[in-house]
């Protein structure tokens, strides 16, 4: 993991983040539209992630809004497919890990060793090889410390991998014998979450389910503002269903929605990034901490089904003005 950068350059961040010169949000009435070729209609809709951001949401394109949760819900997640098994962390809650390399979970009653450089972090794109950790294979046996990104610690030790399930020591960092706790690896999910706090839960829908999560995550500028530092941001944005599913983004904010036609989506290149959509479809102005939407920027989602999609959004705010209601035009392309 790269070293994180100081208050300092948090603040220089922030000045470029952050635009002056933008408009209040207004709540977004949608203008008469062709209906563009196969005949699929021009969708509106929203969600709500509330005012204070707590809340997540799962979306099909094809029914609406499937199910919703607490972001701060779980703390690890452990990969359900049977291959390339890896742990992720709730990047939004800001939970590290620290492999210690050590297997005595007695042992180890502090965080005296661990040191501010070698806590990780996931890329944010969650793709295959992009945890923090990386192969939990290569760490079977090894006290990880968690911080759970609000004050407290915890340890824990991935023990054993089969079909069926994941076993795990779990304590505080000062837990001298260890609680046991076995994930349950059901391939209708993606995930199989774990809270240091609750236990065993499940804040996720079926994986067939759905095809975009809004929520909170931590996006990684690199290199920021130097070669090898890393500055971790926490934002609220749009994460794709890492089970078949692909997405484009736009990076000239140009497009006419409307004028986009099956023919020239279908020469955009889909990535398996989870973060494409991501978070900055909307700038906010420092002074007043007003959100405007980018209503230019184009996104295309290919979801498990094969099903090509184009979205934009619209608006961050509902009819009364308050934030955290994500609006967006949808229509599927064939």
């Amino acid at each position: 993991m790269k070293r994180i950068i100081s208050f300092a350059a948090t603040l220089a961040l922030g000045s470029i983040l952050f635009s002056s010169c933008m408009k209040d949000e207004k709540p977004y009435t949608k203008p008469p539209a062709p209906v563009s070729e196969g005949n699929f209609e021009i969708q509106n809709d929203r969600v709500s992630i509330g005012d204070d951001y707590e809340t997540q949401v799962y979306f099909s394109l094809t029914t609406g809004e499937v199910a919703s949760s607490k972001f701060k819900a779980w703390d690890i997640a452990i990969a359900n497919k049977q291959d390339s098994v890896e742990l992720w962390l709730n990047g939004g809650k800001k939970v590290l890990v620290y492999a210690t390399g050590l297997q005595n979970f007695a042992a180890i009653t502090n965080i005296a060793a661990a040191t501010g450089d070698k806590w990780r972090y996931d890329d944010p794109s969650g793709i295959a090889g992009q945890s923090g950790l990386g192969l939990l294979a290569d760490h079977i046996g090894e006290v990880l410390l968690v911080d759970d990104g609000e004050g407290t610690y915890f340890k824990m030790q991935i023990t054993e991998i089969t079909s069926a399930s994941y076993k795990l020591n779990v304590g505080t960092i000062t837990d001298v014998t260890p609680g046991v706790v076995e994930l349950e690896r059901d391939e209708n999910y993606n995930f199989a979450y774990y809270s240091f706090i609750d236990g065993v839960v499940k804040p996720e829908p079926p994986k067939q389910d759905w095809d975009l999560l809004f929520t909170r995550y931590r996006y990684i500028y690199r290199n920021y503002p130097t070669e090898g530092s890393d500055f971790p941001y926490y934002v609220n944005g749009v994460l794709s269903n890492p089970y078949k599913t692909q997405t484009w983004s736009d990076s000239t904010k140009l497009y006419e929605f409307y004028d986009v036609l099956l023919s020239e989506a279908e020469t955009k290149p889909l990535y398996n990034d989870r973060d494409k959509i991501g978070f900055n479809w909307k700038s906010a102005n420092a002074n007043t901490a007003q959100y405007t939407v980018n209503k230019k920027r184009l996104f295309l989602i290919k979801d498990q089904n094969e099903a090509l999609w184009k979205l934009r959004f619209v608006n961050f705010y509902d009819e009364n003005n308050v934030r955290g209601t994500p609006q967006f035009e949808f229509q599927r392309l064939k």
